[in-house]
């Protein structure tokens, strides 16, 4: 039961901290904008990043609602196992799309083909945190490299951006939330993975997970 709960915590943690981050540096981009010069105003600009605020609401609304429906099932079969489909690579496009939206400066590089259901899932929910924490920290305009790629019988995820990271302590995006970088941790060994994460010599800041593939390796990707 306790094991059930922390997961919960960590699935609504990433769900709603990241949604509430991008309307964040969303609200702010449209405040930019009626403020930058109000004898002209860029009126589409300001439609544009409503409109922008508007559908991450409607996405973080979806996603909240499946989770509910997941925790409702599970309570009604009187167990954990109802979990619902679990998110994958293929939701990666998502993700960047949403930073890009944001204001990020997103590159990505993925080659792996045929990665495990599971493996996958805490994949994206590494990157996800990581991009959560990157807009949080570096705010629009910040530069970010997202790379997946399989080989050797492990799956290796990083996230590198520009920005000054995580305050120590804080354990990522929700400062005192424990549910950041600790979260990303617990993602990569439930797995049975590894997951490091700190400020670089050269600057910025870098998250790099290795987890272990089994019999699923991929060689192929996708680069955007």
């Amino acid at each position: 039961m306790a094991e059930e709960r922390l997961r919960i915590a960590r699935d609504l943690h990433d769900l709603l901290a990241h949604s509430i981050t991008l309307v964040g540096v969303q609200t702010s981009v449209a405040a930019h904008v009626l403020a930058a010069d109000p004898d002209r105003l860029d009126r589409a600009a300001v439609a544009q990043a409503l409109d922008d605020i508007a559908e991450t609401c409607r996405t973080a609304r979806g996603e909240l609602r499946g989770t509910l429906e997941v925790l409702r099932e599970s309570e009604h079969s009187g167990g954990p196992g109802a979990r619902g489909p679990l998110p994958g690579l293929d939701g990666l496009s998502d993700l960047v799309d949403a930073a890009r939206t944001a204001g990020a400066r997103v590159e990505v590089e993925v080659a792996a083909d045929g990665v495990p259901s599971g493996v996958g899932a805490a994949a994206y929910r590494i990157v996800q945190e990581a991009l959560t924490n990157a807009v949080r920290h570096g705010g629009a305009g910040v530069g970010i490299r997202v790379g997946l790629r399989a080989g050797g019988g492990a799956l290796r995820v990083t996230v590198t951006d520009e920005g000054a990271g995580p305050t120590k302590g804080s354990g990522g995006s929700g400062s005192g939330s424990g549910f950041g970088l600790l979260g990303m941790r617990e993602r990569a060994r439930s797995v049975g993975g590894t997951l490091e994460a700190g400020p670089r010599p050269e600057g910025g800041f870098e998250v790099e997970a290795m987890l272990p593939l089994g019999t699923g390796e991929g060689r192929t990707g996708w680069a955007r």
